[in-house]
């Protein structure tokens, strides 16, 4: 299922319904902004180098349990696997897509 481009009629209804509702929180945008950033950051870091939590809490300078959040949602949506050991902890990479990309 591929997502169609919003028709000028639909784009009227959500300003509509965004007016009616009041918008979106600044603090919500603020919070969605910085999620979006760092799942960037964390996705740039495994592009490199398959690697583990601790490694790329460091890295980035974000606590670890975040960077597992967001590794357990990328591996959810079939983003990330597991990509072997280092020691005690379990290497992350990339999947590639069917096209040859990573995700």
């Amino acid at each position: 299922m591929s997502l169609q481009p919003l028709t000028a009629q639909q784009k009227q209804a959500l300003a509509k319904l965004r007016a009616i509702a009041g918008g979106v929180h600044p603090d919500e945008r603020r919070k969605h902004h910085t999620m979006v950033s760092r799942r960037k950051l964390i996705r740039a870091a495994l592009e490199r180098e398959p690697s583990t939590i601790p490694r790329i809490a460091a890295e980035l300078n974000l606590p670890p349990d975040e960077v597992l959040w967001h590794i357990t949602a990328m591996r959810k949506y079939g983003l990330a696997a597991e990509h072997g050991e280092d020691g005690d902890y379990v290497l992350y990479a990339l999947v590639a897509s069917p096209n040859g990309e990573s995700h």
